[in-house]
């Protein structure tokens, strides 16, 4: 029983281990599928990345590249390889370093195998790409092809013209990347030579046009310096104009000052003396007539009481002798009557 349970299982994994193989097949991401059939010849359609279906002895897969394929032009080792020789219309040969990259259009791989070129379509590219570039560079002067300008717009010229002519084998070119030209070593010492007169003339002439500026700047700059000093000159004179203006005017204003002033100050001395007079004459005035009033009150009955108790108040009695033989002493010293007569007169 347990045989019989493991032949099965090995069974089974043969059928599940076989049928992919014969029914799928696997296209790698770099890789475009193109499907035919017995019957029904190369299917209209690229197949991509993935497991793809086929029945087996009636299916079969053809494989073309995805990725970017390059035409390289250029000096290698061991000789594998040459830069593109191109004869200018100078009658110059030039040896190009250039490298154009390519791939199959997109969904148009099927048809490079439908029209027979699955094998050869590589060779066509070269040989296509070979003449354009060669029809297009031979074009360029010597003075074209040391401008890097116009070296460059005639790469760009290139491209067009080159997927115009590949387009008949489903395939395209990304760029023209020129990287190089070169002349032969005879030639290329006598360009160099040439180039280099050409650049010391144009440095001789950059030089000349450098003595000329720097003479024109030295004349602005001391016709500038001259019309700043005749400037300078002249607002210096308005500035002392001005000032002597205002100094004058100054001065007209500093005497009006001190008129005004002295003026003022005399006015109020001559009010100050006045009112001073007028003060001392109404105080002379007030005295008199306070002596005045003084008198008349000091010569009434009242007034004379008055001056009498004053008179008692200060009154101080010094050493007195006394004659007691005089009879009429009391009369003379001792009564009311005697000293009312001396303090009121009366």
């Amino acid at each position: 029983m347990i045989k019989k349970i493991v032949n099965i299982a090995c069974i089974i994994f043969l059928v599940s281990w076989m049928i992919p193989k014969l029914f799928l097949v696997r296209i790698e991401p770099w890789e475009i599928g193109v499907r035919r059939s017995l019957t029904g010849g190369i299917a209209e359609e690229d197949f991509h990345f993935g497991y793809q279906f086929r029945v087996p002895l009636l299916h079969s897969y053809y494989r073309l590249p995805r990725t970017l394929q390059y035409l390289d032009y250029r000096e290698a080792p061991g000789g594998e390889a040459k830069a593109l020789e191109v004869r200018t219309t100078g009658n110059n040969i030039i040896f190009v370093d250039v490298t154009v990259p390519w791939r199959i259009k997109h969904n148009e791989a099927w048809q490079i195998v439908r029209e027979g070129f699955i094998d050869t379509y590589p060779a066509k590219v070269q040989s296509t790409a070979t003449g354009i570039l060669r029809e297009t560079l031979a074009s360029m002067t010597n003075l074209d092809i040391y401008d890097t300008d116009k070296r460059q717009a005639t790469a760009s010229q290139i491209l067009p013209r080159l997927n115009e002519a590949l387009h008949q084998y489903h395939v395209e070119a990304d760029s023209v990347v020129i990287r190089a030209i070169q002349f032969r070593p005879e030639y290329e010492q006598k360009l160099q030579d040439k180039q280099y007169f050409i650049v010391q003339g144009k440095l001789d002439e950059a030089k000349r046009k450098e003595s000329v500026a720097v003479q024109e700047t030295d004349t602005n700059e001391k016709t500038i310096e001259k019309e700043i000093n005749l400037k300078r000159e002249e607002w210096n004179k308005k500035i002392e104009e001005l000032k002597t203006k205002f100094e004058l005017e100054i001065a007209e204003i500093e005497a009006q000052a001190i008129a005004y002033d002295r003026e003022k100050r005399a006015a109020a001395d001559a009010f100050y003396a006045t009112a001073k007079a007028d003060g001392d004459l109404a105080e002379a005035k007030a005295e008199a007539l306070g002596e005045k009033l003084k008198a008349s009150a000091l010569a009434s009955r009242a007034g004379q009481t008055f001056s009498a108790i004053t008179a008692a108040e200060n009154f101080q009695l010094g050493d007195v002798q006394l004659n007691s033989n005089d009879p009429t002493f009391l009369q003379r010293f001792g009564s009311m009557e005697a000293w009312r007569k001396f303090f009121m007169g009366k």
